[in-house]
């Protein structure tokens, strides 16, 4: 998710070595999960959150990256182009409420953001595809999972496997989401700079707004959530992802329910 208002203050430099935490304690649990002889329960779950936390450090670096390149260097004074998650947003709004709805309700929410400067890139054509590049992100770790699920070697199956499974799901869901033209999410801040310029105060006051009436909606209203799940499902197994392995990954990820 981009943010194309107000700056973000640096702060203390980022450390790279939170990020190489958060990569060795995905590998070290996903080995476990491979060793485990039955369901990972707990694993399973530390497994897809660390994997979650590490996708979106993937789709907020792409943003940066891509406004980088196109003139906005700020973003790299802010911390946007290290391995620090801590870069990407404040830790309520950006971390703790997703991890919260993805963990409670399943739903792979948008929370990491990044501070762009749109008045230092140099066209609206670049401005669009720095809000783009953060789904293309989310696209390409979606299509890894999905041809690594495709590769497996020998029957394919168990918790490592079943976790994978649900990991690429949730990677669809970030990806469905984050295209939907809502003010705040990455479908229309692409949009956004080829409107016109007096829509920005009003469009400003509404992200914040559109945005929880959407969290709202996916939790409290059947129809949109089902729609969201639909689409979802019917990506992933567009893409060869087994719905049996989605299934039994999400029984296993929220094992506290059994």
């Amino acid at each position: 998710m981009t943010i194309t208002r107000g700056t973000a203050i640096p702060g203390k430099p980022p450390n790279n070595l939170v990020g190489v935490a958060l990569l060795a304690a995905f590998v070290g649990q996903g080995v476990a999960l491979a060793m485990s002889p039955g369901p990972g329960g707990p694993l399973t779950f530390g497994f897809v959150l660390i994997g979650w936390v590490l996708a979106v450090m993937a789709h907020e670096f792409a943003h940066a990256f891509v406004a980088y390149v196109a003139g906005d260097t700020t973003v790299k004074a802010k911390g946007y182009l290290a391995f620090d998650p801590r870069r990407y947003g404040d830790l309520g709004t950006s971390l703790v409420i997703p991890l919260l709805a993805l963990a409670l309700g399943g739903i792979g929410f948008p929370g990491g953001a990044v501070y762009l400067r749109n008045d230092l890139m140099r066209s609206r054509a670049w401005r669009a595809a720095a809000s783009l590049a953060g789904p293309a992100a989310t696209l390409m770790i979606l299509l890894a999972l999905a041809t690594l699920l495709a590769l497996w070697p020998g029957a394919a199956g168990g918790p490592l496997f079943e976790a994978l499974a649900i990991l690429a799901f949730l990677q669809a869901m970030a990806l469905v989401l984050n295209l939907l033209p809502v003010p705040g999410l990455d479908g229309f801040n692409a949009l956004r700079p080829f409107l016109p310029a007096t829509w920005t105060p009003t469009i400003s006051k509404l992200e914040g707004v559109a945005m929880l009436v959407l969290l709202g909606a996916l939790f409290f209203v059947p129809m949109i959530g089902n729609l969201l799940f639909g689409a979802t499902a019917d990506l992933t197994s567009a893409l060869g992802v087994p719905r049996s392995a989605i299934g039994a990954g999400w029984d296993t990820f929220h094992f506290w329910k059994g």
